[in-house]
């Protein structure tokens, strides 16, 4: 069983990429993150919406090509991505180089009580690597954030699988308005001095 958590890979995010774009995906990544770091303006948390956080991190990541932000981080679950695998060859098709992808890959749907994916049975680090895009795996907290610094330097859309075990920690829930969310994040990424 792997010895990452989701919140030491969720800090590790937050830490190697402190001020640029983050989209959290559903659920407890998003009660996890925002118990370890706080709420912040750069992050997109993605209420209900199981599978899009890739597509939306590429949309943000084609918009925001000619921004200052370094990278557009985007996070996903094993389970999350398999219901929209075909994201991967369209990110590998238009190559934001800005895009980095982390597959937080604990073997189930976490979010629907822990059934199991076929992630086990799928390589999304060559998968992404066959359409185009860098691929790398994370089995330890030093390789992912090893692999987080090296995705600075990549011109090119990253996936990062990183391997967590089925540890979560008990946190509220998080019922802001997505509205809101949407609103203070696009106020953050548009440079809106009111954000």
């Amino acid at each position: 069983m792997p010895e990452m958590t989701r919140t030491d890979a969720l800090k590790a995010i937050d830490a190697a990429f402190p001020t640029d774009p983050i989209v959290v995906n559903v659920g407890a990544a998003i009660r996890e993150m925002v118990a370890a770091v706080g709420q912040k303006p750069n992050h997109l948390h993605i209420l209900d919406s199981m599978g899009l956080p890739p597509a939306i991190g590429l949309g943000l990541a084609m918009g925001l090509a000619d921004s200052h932000f370094e990278k557009i981080v985007t996070i996903e679950g094993d389970g999350g991505l398999l219901m929209g695998f075909s994201v991967l060859t369209t990110i590998g098709m238009l190559k934001p180089e800005k895009l980095v992808l982390v597959v937080l890959d604990n073997g189930t749907y976490a979010s629907t009580g822990n059934q199991p994916t076929a992630a086990q049975s799928t390589d999304f680090a060559a998968t992404a690597r066959a359409c185009g895009m860098e691929g790398h795996d994370a089995e330890t907290i030093e390789e992912l954030k090893a692999a987080l610094e090296e995705s600075k330097s990549i011109d090119a859309p990253v996936l990062i699988r990183a391997k967590i075990n089925l540890q979560g920690q008990k946190t509220p829930y998080f019922l802001e308005d997505p509205v809101v969310l949407a609103d203070t994040f696009h106020r953050y990424v548009t440079g809106d001095a009111k954000a």
